[in-house]
C-alpha cells in the first residue's frame, strides 16, 4: 500500500463527507429538506444534523482548497 499524498488525503475527507450528506439525505431526509428549502418548518433534531453535515462538508472543501496552487 501506497502512502497517500496530502491533497489526495483532503480530496477523499470531501468525498467522505459527500457521501455522508447522501446517504442521510437518501434514509428519507429528501422529502423533510424539500420542506426545508421552501422554508416550511422542520424538526429541530433533523435541522441540526443537516447544518452539521453541511459544516463538515464545508469545511472539508475549504481545507482542500487552501492546497491548490494560488492562481495568478
Amino acid at each position: 500500500m501506497t502512502n497517500s499524498t496530502v491533497p489526495e488525503k483532503l480530496l477523499h475527507a470531501v468525498q467522505d463527507r459527500t457521501t455522508e450528506m447522501r446517504r442521510w439525505l437518501d434514509s428519507g431526509n429528501s422529502e423533510t429538506l424539500m420542506a426545508h428549502l421552501h422554508d416550511e418548518p422542520v424538526d429541530a433534531v433533523w435541522l441540526r444534523t443537516y447544518q452539521r453535515l453541511g459544516r463538515d462538508l464545508m469545511s472539508a472543501v475549504g481545507n482542500a482548497q487552501e492546497q491548490l496552487p494560488r492562481r495568478r
